[in-house]
């Protein structure tokens, strides 16, 4: 995934929703009491409190790149497996972007085959 540069947009967690809940098959559910998005019961997002980022599914890779590049909007969330998003640091590319690639880290082949 190239990283967008480009200004960030008001993101919030209703534009996080809708952009998740647009990916095929994905359901809201709730997890330790926060929104979360899933497909095939597999979590792939969560909106922690606050309503000031989200945490996503990722790759040890992808989040060491994210992290390397602005440290400020994007963190390790959970032993390399999640970054926590800061929404006012990214553009909304970047958002729909990484809610695509969080999906289909969990989403079955048949959703998702491998980007080509």
């Amino acid at each position: 995934m190239a990283l967008d540069v480009s200004k960030p947009q008001r993101n919030s967690p209703t534009i996080v929703r809708r952009l998740a809940l647009a990916l095929p098959e994905a359901k809201e559910g709730a997890h330790f009491g926060q929104p979360d998005f899933r497909v095939n019961k597999k979590i792939f997002a969560t909106l922690p409190v606050g309503g000031q980022a989200v945490s996503l599914k990722t790759t040890p890779a992808n989040l060491e790149a994210l992290v390397a590049t602005d440290p400020a909007a994007f963190r390790d969330a959970w032993r390399g497996r999640w970054v926590t998003v800061r929404l006012d640091r990214v553009s909304r590319t970047m958002l729909r972007d990484l809610l695509t690639d969080a999906w289909r880290l969990v989403a079955p082949k048949r959703l998702a085959p491998p980007p080509t």
